[in-house]
């Protein structure tokens, strides 16, 4: 998969953190069901927490190509300042972004949230 971010969108909430990169542009930033219904490619990246002791944190990941959704924990993730890069043993996802300072910070952080350490992630200031 490989595609142009027309729109990253970030929620950092009290259940879970997500990250959408997303071909097409919503003029509400926050509707990720859009997002998911439009005709372009897409990539979900999201954690949730917890409810109580007894259960663990979910990392999931959903793209448009829905057969190759699943469980987030088998990627390796290295973000450029103009690229988002993920791959297992079967895919490649290569995503072209083009964000302000602020919300590469942002999304830096949101991603380390939703990776907690069970995925590799490099992060790397420079462009690729």
């Amino acid at each position: 998969m490989k595609f142009n971010c027309k729109q990253v969108t970030i929620e950092d909430e009290e259940f879970g953190c997500t990250v959408t990169f997303s071909e097409d542009k919503c003029e509400d930033e926050r509707s990720i069901d859009k997002i998911m219904a439009s005709q372009g490619q897409y990539i979900l990246l999201q954690r949730t927490y917890a409810e109580d002791d007894f259960e663990d944190d979910y990392y999931y990941v959903e793209m448009s190509d829905f057969d190759k959704s699943g469980d987030l924990r088998h990627f390796n993730i290295d973000l450029y300042r103009n690229r988002f890069m993920m791959s297992d043993k079967n895919e490649t996802i290569e995503i072209n972004i083009n964000i302000s300072d602020r919300k590469f910070e942002k999304l830096k952080t949101a991603l380390n949230k939703i990776v907690n350490k069970n995925s590799p992630i490099k992060i790397h200031e420079k462009l690729t």
